[in-house]
């Protein structure tokens, strides 16, 4: 039982270091009494392994999944929003502050969620193409087999992810334009959006990414980023107006709260800028597949 805990526990260790020592290790383990000891080991070895990671020969630089760092983005974005922002001392009075100015508060409130608006609405228009071409695809026998599948693969991933694309989009119209939810008031309708946008656009990526398994729709990738960067542009723009009505409105506002919603601000022109990123490189890796040697 416990040598069965202890070849387990090989699982931790970096998968370089598995390939360099993992065999000897487990030979080791078959070999000789294992004790709770061992174990506990093994265990402090591999959390040594990862954390002198690039001393291991032949590990190269340690990435993190483009997933994970999505995933943690968006976390990262959706908790700014609440508690972080949602302070409703500084969001009211801010805004009272910003009206006295006059109409321009109104207007500049108006920009922010048009913006924000656009944004979304040209995130999930950016798979247009790429969903007409992996249909034409699978109609057409001229297109080979890894074509054809992975272009089924794109249109049963984006059925799939219809759903959650639907939820974050309506979430973020009802906040911003249908006084729902929490009683945010007109400065949290204006920036809302900029919490909603970036994650739509890392739902979105799922698609261009999958398709990048069939080099022959590499040009329809690397068009969808293309696409992808109007709406990071719209969300970075968006910014704007809301850093406007902050200033206007600044004397009401905390301190944690002006910190708060510069942190939300980079994170999420940060997330989209690399959702468009991942997307255009991932394209023109695809296509250069189709170049000749």
């Amino acid at each position: 039982m416990m040598r069965a805990v202890a070849e387990a526990m090989l699982s931790l260790y970096p998968k370089v270091w598995r390939e360099r020592y993992g065999e000897e290790v487990a030979d080791l383990i078959r070999s000789r009494p294992v004790r709770v000891r061992t174990v506990l080991d093994l265990v402090r070895g591999a959390a040594d392994a990862w954390v002198h990671y690039r001393h291991v020969p032949g590990a190269g630089g340690l990435t993190v999944p483009l997933a994970a760092v999505l995933i943690g983005a968006g976390a990262a974005l959706w908790f700014l929003w609440n508690p972080g922002v949602r302070d409703m001392a500084s969001l009211h009075g801010v805004w009272a502050e910003a009206a006295s100015a006059g109409r321009i508060a109104e207007k500049t409130r108006s920009m922010a969620q048009v913006w924000f608006a656009m944004a979304g609405v040209i995130a999930v228009l950016s798979v247009a193409p790429l969903l007409s071409t992996c249909f034409t695809a699978m109609r057409r026998s001229v297109h080979g087999p890894l074509t054809r599948m992975t272009a089924r693969r794109v249109i049963m991933t984006a059925a799939l992810l219809a759903v959650p694309v639907g939820l974050v989009g309506q979430l973020f119209v009802s906040m911003a334009f249908q006084n729902a939810g929490a009683p945010v008031g007109p400065l949290g309708e204006a920036m809302v959006g900029g919490f909603h946008v970036p994650i739509i656009m890392a739902i979105v990526l799922a698609l261009p990414m999958t398709a990048a398994g069939a080099p022959s729709l590499g040009s329809d990738v690397r068009g969808t980023g293309q696409i992808l960067a109007s709406a990071a542009i719209c969300n970075a723009l968006a910014w704007g107006p809301v850093a406007v009505l902050l200033a206007l409105g600044l004397e009401k506002a905390s301190w944690s709260f002006v910190a708060m919603v510069a942190a939300s601000a980079l994170m999420s022109i940060g997330m989209s800028v690399l959702v468009t990123r991942s997307a255009i490189r991932r394209g023109r890796t695809v296509m250069g597949l189709l170049t000749p040697a």
